[in-house]
């Protein structure tokens, strides 16, 4: 059911994997409308550029305080969802200093802006604020994380609980699904390689919960449309390694599974430390956010039809 609320929502990070569903979910799910934002001069996405709800897009870099104290103070949203990040474990743990800047010192400057303009904040975390021993973690559990990324992660997480605004952060794990004007993620690198009969590795000892990236836009809508606050953990019901998932995606396209070799995740020494094991009780966002949460082979057949709609998406994985 759509909502009736009239709500305006600022979106950060609408042309990264998250944000582009979360764009379409708000679209889709509810009336409200939308200033999307991101570094990019102009929206990216042609197929909702139209649509009325949207009222602008507006060039915004989160690391700059001014500009984001500027553009809040101009739109005044009742709700700021957060999905700009820097998302690359590994580019985290040696650039530290803009790993920082971008998922610690961004949080800073929207809480501040928003604290102006009594402005919500709905903001996006991740498993890797654990270190995986003691897995499926509640939203409750203490975090440990054992990488640069997740330090920054738990950090923000920590900016909003002492910040004094109304807040909600919504924690995920592992995404899958189409993505759209970036480059490809993990299914579609595997597709890709398969496609064109190439091998593809895959760590055979890092377990996780694929996760659908359709159940986590509507996860941070519904909290956003129900005004939740707190913490809510959203992941997949089933936690794999790589190389299973790897094998899942090959089985479900019709692709040869053979070309997947396993590796351990110890022959690579430049990467930075990943839990091993990681997974999430996710049953406060099933009962709280309505949230249906999606196994793997349904999972994958959504991304599927996704690639085959879209042609966007056709020629990132058929290229």
């Amino acid at each position: 059911m759509k909502s009736r609320h009239r709500d305006l929502v600022l979106i950060t990070g609408v042309h990264g994997f998250l944000g582009q569903h979360v764009l379409r979910t708000f679209l889709d799910e509810t009336h409200c409308d939308l200033i999307v934002t991101s570094r990019n001069e102009k929206l990216q996405f042609t197929d909702v550029a139209d649509e009325p709800r949207l009222l602008a897009y507006h060039k915004l870099d989160v690391t700059d305080r001014a500009s984001v104290k500027d553009t809040i103070g101009l739109f005044k949203p009742d709700v700021i969802v957060n999905c700009a990040a820097m998302v690359n474990v590994d580019l985290a743990e040696h650039e530290r200093e803009l790993a920082w800047k971008t998922n610690v010192k961004s949080v800073e400057h929207i809480i501040e802006a928003a604290r102006k303009t009594d402005g919500r904040v709905v903001h996006v975390s991740s498993d890797y604020i654990f270190d995986g021993s003691k897995t499926p973690y509640a939203e409750n559990a203490s975090p440990s994380p054992l990488n640069y990324y997740g330090r920054t992660k738990l950090a923000s997480e920590n900016a909003l609980r002492s910040s004094g605004v109304n807040y909600c952060i919504i924690r995920a794990a592992f995404f899958y699904g189409i993505e759209v004007q970036k480059k490809p993620s993990f299914a579609f690198n595997v597709i890709k390689n398969l496609i064109n009969d190439e091998t593809f590795e895959a760590f055979d000892d890092l377990f996780a919960p694929p996760t659908l990236i359709d159940d986590v836009a509507l996860g941070v809508v519904r909290a956003t449309e129900y005004n939740k606050n707190g913490i809510y953990h959203i992941a997949g019901p089933e936690m794999i390694s790589r190389y299973e998932f790897a094998k899942r995606i090959a089985t479900t396209l019709r692709l040869n599974p053979e070309l997947i070799i396993p590796i351990p995740f110890s022959v690579t020494d430049t990467r930075a430390e990943r839990p091993r094991h990681s997974s999430f009780i996710t049953l406060k966002a099933q009962t709280e956010l309505g949230l249906r949460i999606t196994g793997i082979d349904e999972g994958l057949h959504v991304m599927v039809r996704g690639i085959h709609d879209m042609e966007d998406a056709r020629q990132i994985v058929y290229q």
